[in-house]
């Protein structure tokens, strides 16, 4: 059997184990080398997806016209314009750019305005260790950047109140631990303008995985924090969240992992904790999670009845012989092929696609999109000069086109124009006999009718 031939074959035997009845939720995934389970042009859950974004994501517009007398205007023009997605599609937003005159900053802005709806401001956290000047810069800054996503209606959210840290402050002990947390928490939830700007909090950050502090304070005093954190800003939505729920699938620790952050938002839910969310940072590097398993995984979560949101997407793939060295692999320079750069691309699609059709998801937000500002070096849109990956374009083709709805018709004789749209805000226009006409509306899934005399 030759290499191609046996490759094809080992993704056919996982597909089939990864999408059979006899695949049990504790079953480990299928992890395929330089490809994932789910990507054949055929693969069962895509006729599955695409029904269930028919169904949550869209709704049905009627858009009613009569003249000054009330009477039915048929043969009048209708222009269906969407204007703002109601999923949110985000980024992390770097507040140094947003703030920053450079050219690369000006482009980083302009490419913000067109492919997103909702902003991440990550450098919350940055406060917490920062010594006292570098905090206060860092401040400074973040309430420089904030009147411009403001300006431009965009959500947005704090991230993160409670995290790990490398620092000497982590071998106090215990209560002074806890006093310099909510301290942090009255610097920065209890901060006006900052509670005023953001419409939700990732209040604890990574507690399974990096979280010195929660495995020194103890679940008890997570409590304490989020219910701090309402306190001072009772109209955010509040989440915890974790890394490696949905990917980097092939960890031995993957099932742990699952089970404890269920449980613990089980647990908060339970003692009538403010929790309203759980964020699935969704970090791929050199492993791409089966769709299948992230579909089954999202509807095990969805019984906890928070909102679900991905919240730190990204992905790195790199040739084998660059995978060796760990820092290398998550932290440095992105050498890649063509080929990998369209697997990313591909992957994107797939695993977009997923998420916007699970009924529980609310977010897909990316940290980060360009090469030139991104953690791992690699964002999912654009590389350092800016050209367009193949994972930006799969965005763009689904974001701003496939999901998109744009429609031009006419009224019928009862002066009716009806068509079916994903949710969202719109701009209607009607045009009849020289006279025109602009309403805003919303679309529900409930649908809507928008009557405008002409």
């Amino acid at each position: 059997m030759r290499r191609t031939e046996f490759a094809g074959f080992c993704y056919l035997i996982a597909a089939v184990f990864a999408s059979g009845p006899a695949f049990g939720q504790d079953a480990a995934p299928v992890i395929l080398k330089d490809s994932y389970v789910g990507r054949g042009p055929d693969a069962a859950w895509r006729k599955a997806a695409s029904e269930r974004i028919e169904k949550y994501r869209k709704g049905d517009l009627s858009v009613v016209v009569r003249d000054r007398a009330s009477q039915p205007l048929g043969g009048a023009k209708v222009s269906v314009r969407m204007r703002r997605h109601a999923f949110w599609f985000g980024s992390r937003a770097d507040v140094r750019l947003i703030n920053s005159d450079t050219e690369d900053a000006k482009k980083y802005r302009e490419h913000f305005l067109e492919l997103f709806n909702y902003a991440t401001v990550n450098t919350v956290y940055y406060f917490q260790w920062r010594t006292p000047k570098a905090a206060k810069e860092i401040l400074a800054a973040t309430l420089q950047a904030i009147p411009w996503l403001q300006r431009h209606g965009y959500p947005m959210r704090g991230h993160t109140l409670v995290w790990w840290f490398k620092d000497e402050n982590i071998n106090k002990p215990k209560q002074q631990v806890y006093e310099r947390v909510i301290e942090h928490i009255n610097q920065t939830a209890g901060n006006r303008s900052l509670a005023a700007a953001f419409d939700e909090w990732d209040v604890q950050n990574e507690p399974f995985s990096n979280s010195e502090i929660f495995r020194k304070l103890g679940r008890e005093k997570l409590v304490d924090f989020f219910n701090l954190v309402h306190k001072y800003d009772p109209d955010a939505k509040l989440f915890l969240n974790e890394c490696h729920l949905i990917s980097q699938l092939h960890q031995k620790d993957w099932k742990q992992r699952q089970d404890f952050i269920y449980e613990l938002v089980k647990e908060l839910k339970d003692k009538d904790v403010p929790i309203h969310g759980l964020g699935f940072q969704s970090h791929h590097v050199q492993a791409l999670s089966p769709i299948p398993d992230i579909l089954r995984i999202l509807d095990r979560f969805a019984e906890l009845g928070v909102d679900m949101q991905v919240t730190e997407y990204d992905i790195k793939l790199r040739p084998a012989a660059d995978t060796k060295d760990w820092a290398r692999r998550w932290r440095g320079p992105a050498p890649t092929t063509p080929e990998l750069e369209q697997l990313e691309g591909e992957y994107m699609r797939d695993f977009l696609t997923a998420i916007f059709s699970h009924p529980g998801m609310k977010a897909f937000i990316m940290w980060g999109f360009w090469d030139g500002r991104h953690w791992l070096h690699n964002g999912p849109i654009f590389r350092k000069d800016w050209s367009l990956k193949p994972s930006g374009q799969a965005y763009k083709d689904l974001v701003l086109n496939q999901w998109w709805t744009n429609e031009d018709g006419k009224t019928n004789n009862d002066g009716i124009f009806k068509t079916r749209g994903f949710l969202g805000e719109y701009e209607v226009t009607i045009e009849h006999e020289g006279r025109k006409k602009t309403v805003k509306t919303a679309l529900s899934r409930a649908g809507e009718t928008v009557s405008i005399e002409l």
